[in-house]
């Protein structure tokens, strides 16, 4: 049978790249979550600030401008969860994988190793009976 380590350690090489790309996602996610809550925080600063005439008329192009900010962001959001569930499942895949084949490579070790106890076994059966037949012998 093949020997698995090296197939298991690429896998898990992969399992780890797929695991940053993750990483790198999220955090795109939560830098445009942060984004959101800048703007919103935003918002409710110009709002205070209205207090004076000029303010006031420019107050509602500015919460125009950036309620289509936020739908962008709320947009851009959406497609990033989208791209972490389809990593997710991606890394999910590949854990599942290469937890086969450690299985795999566990048990093949498994029977290798009984193999070798079954070998030993039968060689000192053999020395058994011939020290039987030496001694029993006359």
């Amino acid at each position: 049978m093949a020997e698995l380590g090296g197939i298991i350690r690429f896998r898990k090489w992969q399992l780890d790249e797929q695991r940053r790309e993750l990483a790198v996602l999220l955090e795109d996610r939560s830098a445009i979550g942060a984004s959101i809550e800048a703007l919103d925080a935003e918002i409710a600063e110009q709002k205070v600030l209205a207090d004076n005439d000029m303010a006031a008329m420019t107050l509602g192009a500015y919460i125009e401008g950036a309620r289509k900010k936020k739908a962008w962001l709320l947009e851009d959001l959406r497609k990033k969860d989208e791209e972490i569930a389809d990593k997710q499942d991606v890394v999910s895949e590949a854990f599942r994988e290469l937890k086969t084949l450690e299985i795999a490579d566990r048990r093949q070790k498994e029977r290798r190793q009984k193999e070798l106890q079954r070998q030993e076994q039968n060689e000192l059966d053999e020395l058994g009976l011939k020290a039987f037949e030496k001694n029993a012998l006359p």
